[in-house]
């Protein structure tokens, strides 16, 4: 046990040492200070502390609506693009020294003389490194709940969920920077690496996101042309047969329509069959790879509120109560019911099934090195 406080004591150091720990800090700071300039009252929103105001009948004090922008600012803008890209670059730069630092000729040594299994040794080393994520995602937190709070009166614990989120979300990638770096005992190499690993990854899920909104795009459009098919084919069964030229001219007019129906119908099918195999194919490949996006995503499942406020419907324009099957704007309706479905498809994963089976592929990479940690002659 004393050795661990010993490493424990001794990584707090080695990150309080370096500038962009601090640096990363101040940010994080700014961030929460920008956040916290957005308030609410009785004829809309203020921004910057009330330099700029915004009237609104939804987004006011008290409205669903309110609280919908003001958490899903946090857990779908903040922390999908402070906390899971910038943040994490400075993390990885910051700790990617950690390990080939660590296998250096006559650092490790010193550590190997003291009574600890090599194993135990490598398991608390990366236990230890990331902490840097911790402190700066749980200060971070302290400061969001304490702006949540003041501002919609909500003191919302499920907030400090990020702290545990965002650090999974980087041991995904700190797991292949330490095997890069216990491989190649350079830094530089091992981040490059790192980096090219997570694109690697992002490229594979965006491309499935892409694949699967057309797929739903196409879907949604079949729908619609096949509403329009029995409604004509409806129209035709009970049309008056009379002789007189405004009837033979109205039913031409819903054969012309039936049969570009009929048409639409048949090419969104299989447009969506053949997007549908493609997605399959890389849903295959992403079930073995660490989900870095879904398991993000997480937090804004459990954050956003039960009866469909979030800012996602904010965005498709469902606050406004426009209702999907307005044929003056249809293009916008097929776009709004893709985007509900999208955020339904990636609301209905487990999230047991979304962080096991990425801890599986960590905790292979995690074996690998450490198998070449306890094997190496130092």
């Amino acid at each position: 046990m004393t050795v661990v406080a010993a490493m424990l004591l001794d990584a707090y150091r080695e990150l309080n040492s370096k500038k962009l720990f601090w640096i990363t800090l101040v940010l994080s700071g700014m961030v929460v200070i920008g956040y916290g300039s957005i308030g609410f009252d009785e004829d809309g929103m203020s921004i910057l502390y009330g330099l700029k105001h915004v009237d609104s009948e939804f987004i006011k004090q008290g409205s669903p609506w309110a609280r919908a922008m003001y958490m899903g600012i946090f857990s779908d803008f903040v922390v999908t693009i402070w906390l899971s890209w910038i943040a994490i670059i400075l993390a990885l730069i910051s700790t990617t020294t950690i390990f080939p630092d660590f296998v250096a000729s006559g650092t490790i040594d010193l550590v190997l003389a003291k009574p600890i299994t090599r194993i135990k040794l490598f398991v608390i080393k990366y236990l230890t490194s990331l902490l840097f994520v911790v402190l700066q995602v749980g200060l971070f937190c302290v400061g969001v709940f304490a702006c949540v709070g003041l501002r919609l009166g909500e003191w919302n614990w499920m907030i400090f969920a990020a702290v545990p989120i965002v650090t999974v979300f980087y041991s995904y990638l700190y797991s292949a920077n330490v095997l890069t770096g216990i491989l190649t005992r350079s830094a530089i190499t091992a981040l490059l690496l790192t980096m090219l690993f997570w694109c690697g990854l992002w490229s594979i899920q965006s491309s499935e996101v892409i694949l699967n909104q057309f797929r739903l795009m196409s879907q949604v459009q079949a729908e619609r042309a096949q509403e329009i098919v029995d409604r004509v084919e409806a129209s035709l069964t009970t049309a008056d047969d009379a002789e007189n030229g405004g009837g033979k001219l109205q039913r031409l007019r819903w054969e012309r329509e039936l049969e570009g129906a009929q048409e639409d119908h048949e090419q969104a099918q299989e447009l969506e069959q053949t997007l549908a195999t493609w997605h399959r194919r890389v849903r295959v490949v992403i079930i073995v790879l660490p989900k870095t996006q879904q398991t993000v995503g997480l937090l804004s499942r459990w954050l956003k509120d039960p009866h469909g406020f979030s800012i996602m419907a904010m965005m498709r324009g469902d606050m406004t109560g426009v209702m999907p099957g307005s044929h003056a704007n249809r293009a916008t309706d097929v776009d709004a019911e893709t985007s509900r479905r999208m955020e339904a498809y990636y609301d209905d994963p487990s999230p047991w099934f979304i962080i096991t089976t990425s801890l599986g592929f960590e905790l292979l990479v995690l074996g690998v090195a450490c198998w070449m940690f306890v094997r190496r002659d130092y």
